[in-house]
């Protein structure tokens, strides 16, 4: 287990460039089961004013399986095999809105939450593989292997 690092991250002013590789390649890897629904935005967390969401920091990222066949079937399962390679992947954060429950890399396991409900999943990644499209590279490959057409983010 690792310590959650993500309050101590900086607000930054635009995207990471190892956030939007990370995206594009769980989005490429999902089966068709998710979308981006939200990456880098300045704003504080729904419902909570100032305090400021994690999306500001450059680290976090809504995938959403709405509207996509079979998606929270999937999506669900790819997000165990992320889970199973979470300190490769960066991972130190996931909400299922749609379970109420939240997985966090200190405690390496699901808790009872008490959040909005919603069809997506919430991820947050540490800065080190946010900032580096290298690193986020190398992390995908070392669990998915090499998948050359995905180059851009989505």
């Amino acid at each position: 287990m690792k310590p959650y690092t993500i309050n101590a991250a900086p607000v930054v002013k635009g995207p990471l460039a190892g956030m939007d590789y990370w995206v594009t390649r769980a989005i490429g890897h999902s089966g068709g089961s998710l979308w981006n629904n939200g990456t880098f935005v300045l704003r504080d967390v729904k419902g909570k004013p100032g305090i400021i969401s994690n999306h500001s920091k450059g680290l976090a990222v809504d995938l959403s399986y709405r509207n996509m066949h079979n998606g929270r079937k999937v999506s669900l399962a790819f997000m165990v095999k992320l889970l199973e390679n979470a300190d490769t992947l960066g991972i130190e954060l996931v909400i299922d809105y749609a379970l109420n429950r939240s997985w966090k890399c200190d405690r390496a396991t699901w808790k009872p939450g008490s959040f909005t409900a919603g069809d997506w999943w919430h991820v947050e990644i540490n800065a080190a593989t946010a900032n580096s499209r290298e690193l986020a590279k190398q992390a995908w490959d070392k669990v998915f292997g090499v998948i050359p057409q995905i180059t851009k983010p989505i």
